[in-house]
């Protein structure tokens, strides 16, 4: 065999062994990264399970919370409602006793309001009993009797029921929404339309205010134990939802929050 040979087929075996190393190396990165995904995905899984523990833990104390107010609290207000109304005719007129018993009622009728608006920000018992559109329509009418800000809610006569985990959560993210609205917008008007399909929810919730909601959503994502924009999008991740902000004509912001296969099981 001549040289020339032996030096070709040489070539050819150290070209071949170069590519076999390539692809070796190649496979190996390959796995490396699926190896990478894997335990990315695992930990993206584990996050997301114990987020939802979190917040399952969160609202099982909410409604513990809402019952006692509701049960001890409010009875209890309740009952001294009634006494100080019986009292009422046995007092003497002239002194103003009267005046100031009849002042003391309407302050215990203020307590007692100021009660039910806690025990439902905290648990919405509506949301159990009759569904996401009589829990939001009840929030919306509570809210309205604070004066601060006029909420109108809309909503179709008819529409699909809505699995109660993912409406828990959609409650919360507009509750969430109008409280920041109230606290940080200037808005006067507020419109929480509610519309649904076979396969999508979509809630909007429209303020007049002065265009800072998603700002404000925003820093307050920055800080430590706050709700705002990284506690609604955590939600909306957790039922499949997204939230989108745009301005509004000709002014305030309309925050579209949308959930996909948003049924309950027995509806489907």
């Amino acid at each position: 065999m001549r040289i020339v040979d032996i030096i070709i087929i040489g070539s050819v075996i150290m070209l071949v062994l170069a590519v076999v190393v390539i692809l070796l190396v190649m496979l190996q990165q390959k796995q490396v990264i699926q190896h990478k995904l894997i335990i990315r995905d695992k930990d993206l899984q584990l996050q997301q399970e114990r987020l939802v523990a979190v917040l399952e833990g969160q609202e099982q104390e909410r409604k513990r919370i809402a019952e006692d107010l509701h049960d001890e609290v409010g009875a209890q207000l309740s009952a001294l409602k009634l006494t100080i109304g019986g009292l009422q005719p046995l007092l003497k007129t002239g002194n103003g006793e009267t005046e100031r018993l009849k002042e003391t009622k309407d302050f215990t009728d203020t307590i007692i309001q100021q009660l039910r608006y806690i025990s439902q920000s905290l648990h919405p018992q509506a949301l159990e009993n009759l569904g996401l559109v009589h829990a939001l329509d009840s929030f919306c009418n509570l809210m309205n009797k604070n004066k601060q800000v006029k909420i109108t809610f809309v909503a179709p006569d008819d529409s699909f029921q809505v699995d109660k985990s993912k409406a828990l959560h959609a409650y919360r993210v507009v509750q969430e929404l109008i409280n920041n609205i109230i606290k940080h917008a200037q808005a006067s008007e507020v419109i929480v339309s509610y519309s649904n399909t076979l396969s999508l929810l979509t809630i909007d919730v429209a303020d007049n205010g002065n265009g800072k909601l998603l700002e404000t959503l925003d820093v307050s994502r920055q800080k430590v134990n706050s709700l705002g924009l990284k506690n609604i999008e955590s939600r909306l991740n957790i039922i499949g939802g997204a939230i989108s902000f745009n301005k509004r004509s000709p002014q305030g912001t309309v925050a579209r929050i949308q959930v996909e296969h948003y049924q309950a099981i027995e509806q489907k």
